[in-house]
């Protein structure tokens, strides 16, 4: 029976003992709350009775008790914990027990230096576990001491920026102004800038240097505050990162040939078949061809390659899409998947082609999907106009095709939306931006990408087959920007298309694409770049080996769904990375160039603001109103202000 006033020990607090009913304990604790406890829950740490909290003495010799302790147990060769009471503790550093004394072995003990706590009852350690404690105080206080002389070095380097230089991130050598390297950097730093940097680019949720630092706990403020002190310069892009993008190259082998499927392939080398793509593309994955008769679209076939069940097609999955950055791309699959599978990089390319009869209305009458074998030319979207003006019979029939598709999609209530493109490139130091020129070879490419993808909606449905359909509501847009679509619009009114664009929705119901004025269509010319292509690669391919009698199983519709999830949104990741990238660099450009100056396009009118495209640098920003403008007007601006860290740049009229 424990007794009223009695101090005891429960979850390594200190507790008196106020009352005792139902055979439960009253247990009062210092910070004011109060528990009912039975007894085998506590330990008697003093009988007392005592009516408040003991205050615990601080004149005991506690270091020459233990030495004492050990000395005594010397000769048992026992590397063990030597066990006490509290009440044996007391006597043997005061002289006496009390609960002044008892309250102060607990305090050393939880102090766990010299002696410690097992179920409770204290115990002296043994020499080696007080020496691992004092070799782990000893680090705790190197650590303190480094801690305290990086803040120092850090708010130096902060304040001192302007003046002292730079740092390089990839070495950890100082720069001077000269760009000539100083020292190294005290590489016990190392540990604290990484925290930093971990927290900047998002793979940590919080940053307790940032308080020490006099920082907030945001990464636009870790990220500002890494540059002004010469850690990262412009160049470190945090915003892939802190997307979640996976930045590694693929490490996966690609297969080095074909898995064993039984499909032949067609032999259709003879057909003239164009890669038209931008100058500077790596990764071809599409070709046209016409046969007087037939257009024909010819894909990239890694599914040919890929098992879907692999540890290759889960690493794409997870991926999503190849990232594009200005200054690098990541791929979606192992670089060995363009170099055997990029068409026109090798004489002859293996594909999946879509064979497709139009009709002169632009409605497609026939469709075949078959493995082929091709041989394609690469061309520029230039040269292909040059081919174009000179009568190539391939590419003017295609064109002829186009232009009626594109008709006929426009009558079914498509929205045609043509806003100037820039292409930007980092290389080194230098930031290239690159106007794309609008070129009627783009347009028959487009036509007949959006052709094939709706023939394949419509043969997976025609087969009742689980595909991936993208799809649109009918945007919302005022009448008066619909009107001749056929014709260019001005910026204004092109904007005000794409501000009334639903957002299209990929998944396996088979529902219309209204911006595209498609009643089917499935996203299938780009499997190399993007998962979801590579899904309805594997769906036709399974699809067609049933077709011949053989057993593979095309995906059921949960897991086609599933992957497609999955897949979406890491691409959702990609393309978030993507559009910050480039206002990163653009950003980094414009501070750079604190002098820029240059033309902008009003888009929209706001109050006291206008919303305008700066066609030079491909960027979209407010820009506030000092006289009155009008839509599509050009004016002259200028930067004013540039944030990196928050992708901030202000201008104003001139």
């Amino acid at each position: 029976m424990i007794q009223t006033g009695a101090l005891v020990l429960y979850k390594n607090q200190i507790g008196l003992v106020t009352g005792f009913s139902d055979g439960k304990y009253s247990v009062a604790f210092q910070d004011s709350t109060n528990l009912r406890l039975r007894e085998k829950d506590v330990v008697i740490i003093h009988t007392g009775p005592v009516t408040r909290f003991p205050a615990p003495r601080q004149d005991g010799d506690f270091e020459t008790a233990y030495e004492m302790l050990v000395s005594d147990h010397a000769d048992t060769q026992s590397d063990e914990p030597i066990a006490l009471t509290w009440q044996s503790l007391s006597e043997l550093v005061f002289g006496e027990y009390t609960p002044e004394t008892a309250a102060a072995c607990l305090e050393k003990a939880l102090e766990g230096t010299l002696f410690s706590m097992i179920d409770g009852t204290p115990v002296a350690l043994s020499l080696s576990e007080r020496r691992k404690v004092e070799e782990k105080a000893q680090r705790k206080q190197s650590e303190a001491a480094q801690r305290k002389a990086f803040i120092a070095w850090f708010l130096e380097a902060h304040k001192a920026r302007a003046s002292k230089g730079r740092v390089n991130r990839v070495n950890r050598e100082e720069i001077s102004d000269e760009g000539q390297p100083t020292k190294t950097i005290d590489s016990s730093f190392l540990p604290f800038i990484r925290e930093l940097e971990s927290f900047a680019l998002g793979r940590t949720s919080y940053c307790s240097l940032a308080q020490d630092l006099g920082l907030s706990e945001k990464p636009e403020v870790i990220h500002e505050a890494l540059i002004d002190a010469g850690i990262w310069t412009d160049k470190d892009n945090p915003w892939p990162a802190r997307s979640g993008c996976n930045l590694n190259v693929p490490k996966l082998d690609f297969p080095g040939k074909e898995l064993q499927s039984h499909l032949s392939r067609l032999d259709l080398s003879s057909v003239a078949s164009y890669a038209i793509d931008n100058a500077w593309s790596t990764d071809p994955d599409d070709a046209i061809g016409y046969d007087g008769t037939y257009v024909w679209v010819h894909i990239a076939d890694p599914a040919s390659y890929i098992d879907a069940e692999s540890s290759l097609d889960q690493t794409a999955m997870e991926r999503g899409a190849t990232l594009y950055l200005p200054e690098k791309t990541i791929p979606m699959l192992p670089e060995g998947a363009v170099k055997t599978l990029g068409l026109g990089l090798n004489p002859l390319s293996p594909a999946l082609s879509f064979r497709m009869k139009v009709a002169d209305d632009g409605s497609v009458t026939e469709t075949m999907i078959s493995p082929s074998t091709v041989k394609v030319s690469r061309l520029s979207y230039e040269k292909a106009d040059e081919l174009l003006s000179q009568g190539e019979p391939t590419l003017v029939a295609l064109d002829r095709i186009a232009q009626t598709r594109k008709r006929r999609r426009i009558q079914n209530g498509a929205v045609e939306i043509d806003f100037p493109e820039v292409s930007i490139k980092v290389r080194g130091d230098e930031i290239a931006f690159t106007p794309l020129p609008v070129t009627r070879s783009s347009g028959i490419v487009r036509e007949m990408m959006l052709l094939a993808g709706e023939a394949a909606g419509r043969w997976a449905r025609d087969r009742r087959l689980p595909f991936l359909y993208s799809s649109q509501e009918a945007p919302n847009i005022p009448a008066q920007y619909l009107a001749d679509m056929e014709r260019p619009a001005p910026l204004s009114v092109q904007f005000a298309r794409r501000k009334g664009m639903r957002a299209s929705i990929v998944g396996t119901e088979t529902l219309a694409h209204r911006g595209l004025g498609l009643s089917f269509y499935s996203q299938v010319t780009s499997p190399l770049r993007r998962y979801q292509d590579l899904l309805t690669h594997y769906q036709i391919r399974r699809s067609l080996q049933r077709e011949q009698g053989l057993s593979a199983m095309p995906l059921s519709e949960d897991e086609l769904g599933r992957r497609c999830l999955i897949a979406s949104q890491a691409s959702s990741q990609t393309r978030q990375a993507e559009r910050d990238s480039r206002l990163h660099w653009t950003c980094v450009y414009l501070a750079r160039h604190p002098d820029w100056e240059g033309m902008a396009t009003i888009l929209e009118l706001r109050e006291n603001e206008a919303w305008v495209l700066i066609e030079a640098l491909g960027l979209e920003t407010s820009l506030r109103c000092r006289r009155a403008v009008q839509l599509d007007q050009k004016v002259t601006i200028k930067v004013v202000k540039v944030r990196l860290a928050t992708l901030e740049a202000n201008f104003e009229m001139k």
